[in-house]
């Protein structure tokens, strides 16, 4: 009988003798830097996970309704957006930052950042646009900011701004210098980042389908993907449109009841049309 450990070395030089398999090289993007850094940040927060859904219809409702009177489109995200900046607005504590370690800093406006999908020279990646105080801003104003994002010139003022498309080629030890200090001043943190977090996959699959993310946000929404549901309806069985969503919080500064409540506000929010009807803005 063979020696094992013989074996196992004859195995391992035939592997290592084996022809290469076909490849091509590309360059990694240095702009990804803004995906690894965005990760890195979001490990430091003990992140808790609320994965949650909501009928579509009266959503969609809503939407319609709003339609017909400003003869404005606007999308699921945009309206889903601003029925979360509404909720966070309702109770601001839910997007503190904490500021050293004895305070905590609680902004009034709720700065949007919302994960849009863009071609940066020549790769696919996602890209933050800060819709600012949009807890203030009618929702046809959110979905123009946010639809302007998928078109607004790279590099220019739109997402990934000169000054994000200079922050990210920068050396990693000099990134990280920065990042500690937007950790040390949350309003530096809110004028490069924003408050809270939007992100939205959902058009991307089907069936109930959720992405959990990791960011360096206190709250970020992420909203996945639209699908049947049988429900009672006079103790009959109806299908219907959910939308699935997930809540991902700091839980260094947010519990889970606190979140749950949020959670039930929010989509009480989504329900109701945020708590307005369809009026002019």
């Amino acid at each position: 009988m063979a020696n094992p450990v013989s074996k196992a070395l004859s195995q391992l030089v035939v592997l290592i003798m084996q022809k290469p398999a076909p490849v091509s090289y590309h360059p990694y993007p240095k702009l990804r830097n803004f995906i690894l850094d965005i990760m890195a940040e979001g490990r430091r927060k003990n992140t808790i996970n609320l994965i949650m859904e909501a009928e579509l219809a009266p959503v969609q409702n809503f939407i319609d309704r709003y339609a017909q009177q400003h003869n404005v489109h606007i999308t699921l995200t945009s309206y889903i957006s601003k029925s979360f900046a509404v909720a966070v607005d309702a109770d601001k504590s839910i997007q503190a930052y904490r500021k050293g370690k004895s305070k905590l800093m609680v902004f009034d406006d709720v700065d949007l950042s919302v994960m849009v999908e863009r071609d940066v020279d020549g790769h696919i990646m996602p890209v933050s646009q800060i819709v600012r105080a949009a807890n203030r801003k009618g929702i046809s104003e959110i979905a123009r900011e946010i639809r302007d994002a998928k078109t607004a010139e790279i590099g220019d003022l739109g997402p990934l701004n000169a000054l994000d498309k200079l922050f990210f080629v920068l050396p990693k030890p000099l990134r990280k210098i920065i990042w500690w200090v937007m950790r040390w001043d949350p309003q530096l943190f809110k004028q490069l980042v924003g408050t809270v977090g939007v992100t939205s996959m959902g058009m991307h699959a089907s069936g109930p389908s959720i992405v959990l993310p990791i960011t360096p946000m206190t709250l970020t929404l992420s909203i996945g993907t639209v699908y049947k549901k049988l429900v009672l309806e006079n103790g009959q069985p109806v299908e219907r449109d959910f939308i699935q969503m997930n809540l991902g919080a700091d839980h260094d500064i947010i519990d889970g009841a606190p979140l749950m409540r949020f959670s039930e506000r929010f989509k009480q929010i989504l329900r109701d049309g945020w708590g307005e009807s369809p009026t002019p803005e």
